[in-house]
């Protein structure tokens, strides 16, 4: 499998294993803007590093897992936007979704409804390989039941498949997420592709690693644990599905959980988050989180920084001869370099951030 960029509401998140953030060396001391202003939000830049970032440039770390099938990355970026403004545009959830490779996108009213879900469709080639579905050997990450009720219900030699395996995917989308809001992670699927893998168990693992959001805003991290309990005031949530496409890859179908939360213990930062709740291939957990903090608290401030981590578990990550794995790291960590600094580029010229 080819590496791939990110694939959920957005964009970009922050966080970090224990020892990622090492302390600058003490020749450091004087530091830039960016190590001082980061390093208050527990970012330490070294000086390279954050020469680079006061000068616009984009940096980019990979980050240690403790698990084989887990990538995660880390870019910072520093924009000509505050923070409000950067928010703002944030908050037109349509617009700001909107992502070169995604070709299809939904958002879902509550409670959902068929309407949401009009423009989801099945690819031919979902369709068709479907058809020889089992538990622990499809191309789809479904339960056992769903792959049941496919056989059950499709008649396989007829000439409309692909629609008709659209209409019960539209109308288990609407399900799904109306379930969620109900009952949140104990409704999230057990996929049963490969071997039985719970949603919800490897989002929390996944979460689990996020340092950084666990310690400087846990109401947040608690929140994408519990929900829909322990939602902290201000916070903005939107459900949405959406279609990535991206060469040699299949296109993906995902639903995707995010929340804006401006914390009262992160003074002059605020946090946007994506949670995975379902991806029909290659992804069993992602975690997205973007941090905007501005450069300073004047009131005048025009300027921000992106702290970005981009957080996946995949279904198959071998080493082996063809380093599959360290493909998709490589391909990661360049496409967070690439976006972050098309991120930059679309504020200086004005453009709705995305």
């Amino acid at each position: 499998m080819r590496p791939t960029r990110h694939l959920l509401c957005t964009r970009y998140s922050v966080a970090a294993l224990v020892g990622l953030f090492v302390a600058a060396p003490p020749s450091l001391a004087q530091g830039t803007v960016a190590q001082a202003t980061l390093a208050r939000h527990s970012v330490r830049l070294d000086s390279l590093e954050s020469a680079a970032v006061d000068r616009g440039e984009a940096i980019v770390r990979v980050l240690p897992t403790q698990f084989q099938k887990d990538i995660a990355v880390l870019g910072v970026v520093r924009i000509g936007a505050s923070r409000d403004l950067y928010l703002r545009r944030v908050q037109d959830f349509r617009a700001w979704l909107r992502a070169p490779t995604r070709t299809r996108l939904g958002l879902f009213s509550d409670p959902a409804s068929p309407a949401d879900v009009e423009q989801v469709v099945i690819t031919r080639q979902d369709a068709n390989d479907l058809r020889k579905c089992k538990p622990g050997d499809c191309t789809t990450k479904l339960p056992a039941s769903a792959m049941q009720r496919l056989h059950d219900e499709i008649d396989w030699n007829a000439t409309d498949v692909q629609t008709r395996i659209t209409a019960i995917a539209r109308a288990r989308l609407v399900e799904y997420v109306n379930e969620y809001r109900d009952h949140g992670n104990a409704s999230l699927l057990v996929y049963d592709d490969r071997e039985a893998v719970s949603a919800s168990d490897a989002f929390v693992a996944v979460l689990t690693q996020s340092v950084m959001l666990n310690q400087t805003a846990p109401a947040l991290a608690s929140y994408l644990k519990t929900f829909p309990r322990g939602r902290p005031g201000g916070v903005s949530d939107v459900l949405f599905w959406s279609e990535d496409v991206v060469p040699r890859l299949r296109p993906i179908l995902s639903v995707t959980h995010a929340a804006v939360y401006t914390p009262p213990e992160l003074p002059g930062a605020s946090l946007v988050v994506s949670k995975q709740l379902y991806a029909n291939h290659f992804f069993e957990a992602a975690l997205e989180v973007l941090s905007v903090i501005d450069v300073n608290t004047d009131a005048g401030a025009r300027e921000s920084y992106l702290v970005m981590e981009r957080r996946y578990r995949f279904d198959n990550l071998p080493r082996g001869i063809l380093n599959i794995r360290g493909k998709a790291v490589s391909g990661l960590r360049e496409q967070l370099r690439a976006d972050l600094a098309r991120e930059r580029a679309q504020i200086d010229r004005g453009l709705p951030a995305r």
